[in-house]
């Protein structure tokens, strides 16, 4: 276990915020603390495992990113992928609509990449080519699964630099992972072409799902997340290593994801049968949540930041 300064301001003073639990815990028991850096309002899980440490808290066959066909067997595991899978054109559609350079000559990097399903769709059916798709991720299976099933070139560490530039490098859903977040983001300030984009999604704090559901809120993820950017707060990071936001806009589908499971983690917690009902009434919020993160961005469930340099040295 390990204590840490805010990365944003290197202060190391804190106030509470919310004890919040382990959402593979079966006793129900474990808990973990997150502080406010009273400096830049950035929330933190603090203490946390060291990175060393980290690999045990993400359950093999349990955590969702890491599922693919080989390794789900249950009806919501399916479901989940089916959803993925459906998921893939508007996430990918999305990312490519910031790139200015054609299909064939597109260099992309996804740290944080799974199982490959991202990068293998920019190849499959948007016609990038393999050799200019690279990924990173520290899960073996899922970085096996990438390799052997799509052809990718993923590793467990960030690429060499002599690797050349990338005209998108893609964080989805991974900053929030990375214990080496000032490292992680040098690399991609310093590997990022001058006409490129940095495309980092991040699950939103002062979304009104996480004020409704609070500490059984799942995009807590407590210990796996050890970040959690109010808006305003990347901003303040970025400039750090030369980055700018330029836009951001909400992604509407996590809504759904967030408020489906943040339920049924509500029920588990209070020893409440997750039904039908349930089920359904939780999918309608889910769909009224996202009605409220589209008309107010600030309250959405998650938040996408594309991010340009600043300058060009």
């Amino acid at each position: 276990m390990e204590s840490v300064p805010c990365p944003i301001s290197g202060s190391p003073d804190f106030t509470p915020w919310l004890k919040v639990p382990n959402r593979f815990d079966p006793s129900g028991k474990e808990q973990w603390s997150l502080l406010r850096s009273t400096a830049s309002g950035l929330i933190m899980l603090n203490p946390r495992p060291d990175s060393s440490e980290i690999a045990l808290h993400y359950p093999q066959g349990l955590y969702d990113p890491h599922l693919h066909q080989h390794n789900s067997s249950t009806f919501s595991s399916k479901a989940y992928l089916a959803a993925r899978s459906l998921l893939l054109r508007y996430r990918a559609s999305l990312i490519l609509k910031e790139c200015v350079k054609p299909r064939k000559k597109l260099s992309i990097l996804e740290i944080g990449c799974s199982t490959g399903e991202l990068l293998n769709y920019f190849h499959r059916k948007k016609g990038i080519p393999l050799r200019n798709l690279a990924g990173v991720e520290t899960d073996a299976e899922a970085a096996s699964h990438a390799q052997q099933v799509f052809s990718l070139k993923v590793s467990c560490s960030l690429p060499d630099e002599t690797a050349g530039k990338f005209d998108c490098i893609v964080l989805w859903h991974t900053l929030e992972h990375i214990h080496a977040i000032h490292q992680t983001l040098d690399y991609a300030a310093k590997q990022l072409a001058p006409d490129g984009v940095l495309i980092i999604a991040l699950p939103n704090p002062k979304s009104y799902d996480a004020q409704n559901y609070r500490e059984n809120w799942i995009a807590w993820d407590a210990p796996r997340h050890l970040y959690h950017f109010p808006p305003g707060t990347l901003e303040k990071l970025l400039e750090r290593h030369n980055l700018k936001v330029v836009h951001r806009q909400p992604y509407p589908p996590d809504s759904l994801y967030n408020t489906l499971h943040s339920e049924k983690l509500r029920c588990k917690r209070c020893r409440q049968p997750f039904t039908l009902l349930r089920i359904g009434a939780a999918l309608l919020k889910g769909i009224a949540t996202a009605g409220i993160g589209e008309l107010l961005p600030l309250k959405a469930s998650s938040l996408v930041y594309f991010v340009k340099k600043l300058y060009t040295p």
